[in-house]
């Protein structure tokens, strides 16, 4: 009885092993960077995540039977330079990059609570032929202090530890749609604010994304609208984007607008991937178009030149370089990140109104 016991016992442990799983995984990416601002100088550094970002997951599914599951997803920035985790998020806040919950039916759809990436984001870098990571990335642009429309709606006391909604979004309900809808893909998103401050992550808003993916082709739009921004107003985000693969090279164009008030900040952004033995050839040209309530405004624009290669050793491991440049026009201070602080006072030691800013990084990225 005893053994007869044991065995049962074994033979129910096995079972429920087989219903579930939880694994561990993630990224280191190293590189050195050189950042110059015009006339500021240059500044090397070390840098975490040009690649793919440093990062640790754990994530966890329970088959439920019937096509169901239940699941969580755990993950968090890793500064591999310095040792730490987190990219300079607000206290407490260890799983940075997303913290879910959900339920999925292979015929209806995932449900998921928590924290996660914005709909525009995952349109604007599924379409970046950089991932929005390092100094050619599409998110070059995406700087408070030189973007009015960002600076207006959430202010420009530092980009990265401001929990603005462009990213990623706190306290989230999200519907994914299921697989098998004939390449359709998309989901809807609302978050609660929870009576906080936008800047603090406690943002109010909802968004969608919608796509088709079939053979070389993939066209998704997005948007994500905060209803909690500065004085309470509304901030549009909105992306589309497609992407054609000729096997010889994958084509790209995308546009990302944001909108608040009488400010907007238009990103454009053309690329391209191309196959080269076991690495691949990253071209990108990116423009940002400014408007606003006066003609100065408007002609603070800007564009991104930058290429890149990427040598994969194997299937985890891959080396890899980047370079970029900035154009500044009129007043405008984009500026690749890593360098010398810029200004956009004019009184200021480290002015850099219409000023260049160029970039080059080499490094090694491991998928563990």
């Amino acid at each position: 009885m005893k053994r007869l016991s044991a065995a049962t016992l074994g033979g129910a442990c096995l079972a429920a092993a087989a219903q579930s799983s939880v694994t561990i995984g993630g990224t280191v990416d190293l590189g050195l960077r050189q950042v110059r601002n015009g006339s500021l100088g240059s500044i090397k550094s070390e840098v975490s995540g040009a690649n793919a970002t440093s990062k640790l997951i754990v994530r966890g599914v329970e088959n439920l039977g019937g096509g169901r599951s239940a699941g969580f997803y755990l993950d968090a920035t890793i500064l591999g330079d310095m040792g730490t985790v987190g990219a300079a998020t607000p206290a407490g806040q260890f799983w940075d990059r997303r913290s879910t919950v959900s339920l999925a039916d292979s015929r209806l759809g995932e449900v998921r609570l928590g924290r996660d990436w914005v709909p525009t984001h995952l349109v604007w870098t599924s379409f970046d032929p950089f991932t929005t990571l390092g100094v050619a990335s599409a998110n070059t642009f995406r700087s408070f202090a030189a973007s009015r429309a960002l600076g207006q709606a959430f202010g420009t006391a530092g980009e990265a530890t401001t929990a603005n909604p462009t990213l990623r979004v706190s306290n989230a309900l999200e519907y994914f749609l299921p697989a098998g809808l004939a390449g359709v893909y998309g989901q809807a998103v609302v978050t609660a604010g929870e009576g906080g401050a936008t800047g603090a992550g406690g943002t109010k808003g909802s968004g969608f994304r919608l796509g088709w993916a079939s053979g070389p082709w993939n066209v998704a739009a997005a948007q994500f609208t905060t209803r909690n921004a500065a004085g309470n107003q509304h901030f549009k985000d909105q992306v589309y984007g497609a992407s054609y693969d000729f096997g010889v090279v994958k084509l790209d164009v995308m546009q990302r607008r944001w909108v608040f008030g009488a400010d907007r900040t238009v990103n454009t952004q053309v690329g391209a991937v191309i196959p080269v033995g076991p690495g691949l050839v990253k071209l990108t040209y990116l423009r940002a178009d400014q408007s606003g309530s006066t003609a100065a405004r408007d002609a603070n624009d800007a564009r991104l030149l930058g290429a890149g290669y990427v040598h994969s050793l194997s299937k985890r491991t891959a080396l890899y370089t980047h370079l970029a440049r900035v154009e500044n026009k009129g007043a405008a201070t984009f500026a690749i990140p890593g360098g010398p602080a810029v200004s956009a006072t004019t009184t200021a030691a480290n002015y850099s109104g219409g000023q260049k800013s160029t970039a080059y990084e080499f490094g090694i990225r491991h998928d563990f």
